[in-house]
């Protein structure tokens, strides 16, 4: 049972349009992500113990812009600005908070690329909407249908195999002398060459 509440480690940069949050904690598919205009709350029970973190934002977000990407190991957010400017800091508390790391490997100066495919090559972003509390993402919209996997009917039978029956005789294959190979009940072969033996007597 999760008692005492940990803070997972986040990272974050800046472009002047959007902020990148990296929350490093493994497993927080459920993660429950309340996300508002000047905050963010987050939480996740990840092997019995609790993560969660508080933050205030130093100018408002549009929350409804919020777009969210699933690793193994971490939950990439891509926050919009309410006004495209560039942050001194990302809370508005000027403390510092142990936990919330500046993201050194995505952080770039005002003139850089502002493409967040290329800033995070592979990532694939899904519209997080909706908040607070991430409502609306279950059963993966676009993810149904699955079922009886379309396309794969017909497959039951083999209806193709059938085809091989009739392969006998086999076209070009003539020539090879001696009867055709017949099978009694017993299973054994007979090839005629005993009636020959006969006959040549």
């Amino acid at each position: 049972m999760a008692t005492n509440a940990r803070h997972p480690t986040v990272l974050w940069a800046q472009r002047e349009e959007i902020i990148y949050l990296t929350v490093e904690l493994h497993d927080a598919q459920d993660a429950k992500i309340e996300l508002k205009e000047g905050s963010i709350d987050f939480s996740n029970t990840t092997d019995d113990l609790l993560y969660t973190f508080h933050l205030d934002f130093y100018k408002p977000i549009k929350p409804e812009e919020a777009k969210k990407s699933l690793t193994g190991r971490k939950t990439l957010m891509v926050l919009e600005k309410a006004e495209g400017e560039w942050w001194p800091r990302l809370t508005k508390d000027t403390g510092k908070l142990n936990f919330l790391k500046t993201d050194f490997d995505h952080w770039k100066d005002s003139d850089d690329s502002e493409d967040e495919a290329a800033d995070f090559p592979g990532m694939d972003f899904s519209q997080m909407g909706g908040m607070p509390g991430m409502g609306g993402m279950g059963g993966m919209p676009g993810m149904g249908g699955m079922g009886g996997m379309p396309g794969m009917g017909g497959m039951g039978g083999m209806p193709d195999m059938s085809a091989l029956a009739g392969m006998g005789g086999m076209p070009g294959m003539g020539g090879m002398g001696g009867a055709p190979m017949n099978f009694d009940a017993e299973g054994d072969a007979d090839s005629g060459d005993e009636g020959d033996e006969e006959a040549a007597k």
